[in-house]
């Protein structure tokens, strides 16, 4: 069952549910926004070999920005001056929320990017919406701009948690688990997945 406004509040309220900052104002219907934080990653490998850990080069960005599609034909420092932007990305780039969240063991969560930002061809996750039960930490997000350019700012509004009860509390949360991988996260997370290949 999912969660509707009515019951965020009060599982806020209760503690059985963690969202710092909260903003009332952020609440739908059966839904809450997130915002952008101000740390990103980009990484620097030619290639992904997931076996091995990734080469990346963590940024923290002030106001703003340009995240262009893959292979956009641009003039990166005429872009940076034109928008008055802090940097301009081309391709994909992982960002986080500025909302730390704590699920307890039976509410599991899914974030979706907003409507307006993908009527602009931007998504802010590819494949990795889904959130556990026990999950604690901020959201990593995958960014990738599809037609023309996007511009974001930091603090925006960037998607929705929906929130859904389990029939039953899993018997042992995400944070709980050995083999998590991205628990207590504090910013954005680069992909650990080649810890799996040494398991």
């Amino acid at each position: 069952m999912i969660l509707s406004d009515k019951d965020i509040v009060e599982s806020i309220k209760s503690g059985a549910l963690v969202i710092k900052p909260f903003n009332k104002n952020f609440l739908g219907p059966c839904s809450y926004d997130v915002t952008l934080g101000d740390e990103f990653i980009i990484y620097k490998d030619e290639v992904y070999d997931i076996t091995k850990p990734l080469n990346y080069e963590r940024i923290k960005v002030k106001n703003s920005l340009l995240v262009c599609p893959l292979n956009y034909k641009y003039d990166k420092d005429k872009l940076k001056e034109k928008y008055g932007v802090d940097i301009v990305v081309e391709g994909g780039i992982l960002g986080t929320t500025n909302e730390y969240i704590e699920l307890p063991n039976n509410i599991c969560a899914q974030y979706q990017g907003r409507s307006s930002l993908g009527r602009v061809f931007l998504t802010s996750h590819q494949t990795a919406g889904w959130i556990d039960a026990g999950f604690r930490g901020k959201i990593t997000l995958e960014i990738v701009a599809f037609d023309k350019p996007v511009i974001l700012y930091v603090g925006q509004r960037i998607g929705q948690l929906i929130f859904s009860y389990l029939n039953t509390p899993a018997e042992v949360g995400y944070c709980d688990r050995k083999s998590s991988k991205y628990k207590n996260q504090s910013s954005v997370f680069p992909s650990l997945i080649h810890k799996e290949f040494k398991e």
